[in-house]
């Protein structure tokens, strides 16, 4: 085959990562989430692993015979192949399956030094993540045993791991691409795909499924060309007996993989850019999808008419409110810890009646750009500002509310909780008040322009402004409540309050009566101030709106 120019995939991987890294750059709130991944799951593991590498490393000799080292080598690089490889199928199908400008770049270079510059462009962004940590307890552990070829044969079989894992998913990546650019079928239904991909993924990690397949998986495959490499890890170690016609057999395997797996990673990536793509026609939708004539008793025509306007754009379009389902990773520890032990603490309760109410009012964060194009119909039609408004509180809490209160009443039930009912009932009117004054701040702080979610689509999010004050203002609003209608809540704040005030200057003593007071205050305004505020600004914004 003709091989990758390595100068032009050079030149198209450095662009490549520099405009991932502008990309990154521009959205703050993916860079503040990129940092935080950094400190803790890289900056951490880097300072501990090399610690625990350069104090206890030298002392490997004196572990029991016992202990499969060994083994848990092959069996955890081989498991770590796999991870990497799906790693690498994720983002290929999402973002990286093809390149920038991509009709420009086909017309000045051959496919070849394309695909070339997205794998090298691919292989930087994981390697910048895990050079460090790689390099450091590699180099400790090479310290500690007082010889280099531990650091040598660690690098090399990473080395190798991480290329052809990375060439494996790539390539697994343009198929998945291929196969939804072909089908009809999988591309209009490629949003619940995903949807479900994202389910079955949480539920694995929630119920330690994804646990125990890996486990089990690391002892099947001891013997894959993958588990070789570990023989390669562990090859530099004084007083392990590895096996050289493994060490023999990983080597080939690498060097044989390489280029074969290029070959079919160029041959992928033209049936994928070179083919022609299935031209989905524009569904018509029926005049009665998603409708809202059930409320007919109930509300009026144009009210039903933005509630079911809502419905419509969800049903459509279920990726502009991917935003609402990033919280649940800071409550992945405590929903699998009650997945395992089958045991719901009060967090997990409290936590849940805080999410489900966030969520409601997140979901009608940006009504004005929301509306798109529409927008001028809407402004200029017959719909007033408190139809407007109150069309969107229907849409979001006929859908949600119900949930959130059955959520609550369960886990508030099934936990030690005692005041589980006040927790129900204040979740469900923190919901409907916070949609009140998320539709006033989505207002005041509207966003028309989209943001990328995948490299071919784009969707419009809430602005960070929006979000931000929203979230802020729910919190203080849900911790007011807690603090006036809990004693022991307000006993805690007091305590937390003199311990920090201590140590930046001096204590102060606040008595929990008083913290009780200041929150039902909070609470009050929050709940029952605000929201008829936030109503007749939103409406009296709807109504003058000017169309810039």
């Amino acid at each position: 085959m003709n091989w990758p120019n390595p100068r032009r995939s050079a030149s198209i991987a450095k662009i490549e990562y520099r405009r991932s890294i502008r990309a990154m750059l521009k959205n703050p709130v993916q860079l503040l989430g990129f940092a935080f991944f950094l400190l803790v799951f890289v900056g951490g593991p880097t300072l501990g692993g090399s610690y625990v590498a350069y104090r206890f490393g030298g002392q490997i000799d004196q572990l029991p015979d016992s202990l499969p080292l060994l083994d848990f080598a092959r069996g955890g690089l081989a498991v770590a192949w796999l991870s990497i490889t799906a790693l690498v199928v994720a983002r290929a199908v999402g973002k990286t399956g093809r390149i920038d400008h991509e009709a420009g770049i086909l017309t000045t270079v051959p496919a070849r030094d394309a695909v070339g510059g997205l794998v090298l462009a691919e292989f930087a962004r994981i390697g910048s993540v895990v050079a460090l940590p790689l390099l450091s307890i590699s180099a400790a552990w090479s310290v500690a045993l007082g010889t280099p070829t531990v650091f040598i044969t660690i690098v090399l079989a990473m080395l190798g791991l991480f290329t052809t894992a990375i060439l494996a998913g790539h390539i697994v990546g343009l198929l998945l691409k291929v196969a939804f650019a072909r089908s009809e079928l999988l591309t209009q239904y490629k949003s619940v795909i995903a949807v479900a991909g994202f389910a079955v993924y949480m539920a694995a990690i929630l119920s330690n499924a994804l646990g125990r397949v890996m486990t089990t998986l690391g002892g099947l495959l001891q013997d894959v060309p993958t588990a070789w490499l570990g023989d390669v890890f562990m090859l530099g170690i004084p007083g392990i007996s590895v096996s050289l016609s493994r060490v023999g057999g990983a080597v080939a395997f690498v060097a044989v993989t390489i280029p074969v797996l290029v070959s079919l990673d160029v041959r992928t990536a033209t049936w994928l850019w070179y083919g022609d793509q299935v031209q989905v026609e524009n569904k018509k939708y029926d005049s009665d999808e998603s409708s809202a004539d059930f409320l007919s008793g109930f509300v009026s025509r144009p009210t039903r008419t933005v509630t079911a306007n809502v419905w419509r754009r969800t049903k459509r379009a279920p990726l502009r409110l991917l935003y609402v389902v990033y919280p649940v990773f800071f409550m992945t520890a405590p929903l699998q810890n009650a997945v395992q032990t089958g045991v719901i603490s009060d967090f997990l309760a409290i936590s849940i009646a805080l999410y489900g109410a966030w969520a409601i009012g997140a979901t009608a964060l940006n009504p004005l750009g929301d509306e798109g194009a529409m927008l001028p119909v809407t402004i200029t039609s017959t719909i007033r500002g408190e139809q407007f408004v109150r069309g969107h509180v229907l849409a979001v809490t006929l859908v949600g509310l119900p949930f959130v209160v059955v959520a609550t009443a369960v886990a508030g039930v099934l936990s030690p909780l005692e005041h589980w009912v006040g927790l129900t009932v204040g979740s469900a009117l923190l919901s409907v008040a916070g949609t009140v004054v998320a539709l006033a701040i989505g207002t005041v702080f509207p966003r028309f322009s989209s943001v990328r979610v995948t490299r071919s689509r784009r969707v419009v999010v809430p602005s960070k402004s929006a979000f931000a004050l929203y979230t802020i203002l729910l919190l203080a609003g849900f911790a007011g409540t807690a603090v006036a209608a809990v004693p022991a809540g307000a006993a805690m704040v007091s305590n937390v309050i003199s311990f920090w005030s201590s140590l930046l200057w001096q204590p102060i003593l606040l008595p929990p009566s008083t913290i009780r007071i200041v929150g039902g205050a909070v609470a009050v305004f929050l709940g029952v101030v605000a929201p008829p505020l936030a109503y007749r600004y939103t409406v009296r914004k709807f109504d003058r709106y000017v169309l810039g």
